[in-house]
């Protein structure tokens, strides 16, 4: 995913970055198909990375702290089905602060409107809309009164965390989400269970 100054790559890689890099690799394909293009050296580099996402842990930095290392295998499809909902039932309890949203770090009270959409796009994709829209709301918590989201808010002291920051990258989650999960959205075809993503 990196390579240092000398050119010779970084030695470890990001589960994060390599699960959103499979999603573009799919995409691609996906265009370059509707294009009419064969792009076979893009299916075998998507082949090779899926299997390591998804066989070899190894193979990336251990993270395991991150609640995007928890979601994103699931959000960007390199998991479906009942091996998608199972990796999500077996974080829930260890990201997801009730009534607040979902913790950026496991061993911090510190929620985020960003990890909490995209987490609930994440349980979109696996057919839970129930707890999508319960964490969409809970983003709510974020909201500040001109209609900007802050990045995060720190607990039990409820302060926002980076001090009153608000990113265009957290509106954009939140707006996706609200998008995603809105009655007959075109954006929810980009995270309906067994759908083929174009772009």
């Amino acid at each position: 995913w990196a390579r240092h100054a000398d050119g010779t790559p970084w030695p470890y890689a990001l589960l994060t970055g390599s699960c959103s890099i499979s999603l573009s690799l799919q995409c691609g394909l996906n265009l370059a198909h509707l294009l009419g293009h064969e792009r076979p050296s893009w299916n075998d580099s998507l082949s090779s990375l899926r299997d390591a996402l998804r066989n070899r842990p190894q193979a990336f930095a251990p993270r395991d702290r991150w609640a995007m290392d928890w979601y994103y295998p699931v959000l960007t499809g390199v998991l479906q089905g009942d091996e998608a909902r199972a990796c999500l039932a077996n974080g829930y309890d260890t990201f997801v602060m009730d009534g607040a949203g979902v913790r950026c770090v496991k061993d911090r009270d510190w929620v985020t409107a960003a990890e909490t959409s995209e987490c609930a796009m994440a349980y979109f994709s696996v057919g839970d809309t129930t707890t999508a829209e319960r964490l969409l709301i809970w983003t709510h918590n974020l909201r500040n009164d001109d209609g900007t989201y802050y990045t995060g808010i720190a607990y039990p002291d409820n302060v926002t965390f980076p001090h009153e920051e608000r990113t265009t990258y957290t509106a954009a989650a939140v707006l996706l989400t609200h998008t995603t999960l809105a009655p007959n959205s075109p954006t929810t075809s980009l995270f309906t269970p067994g759908a083929t993503i174009v772009c």
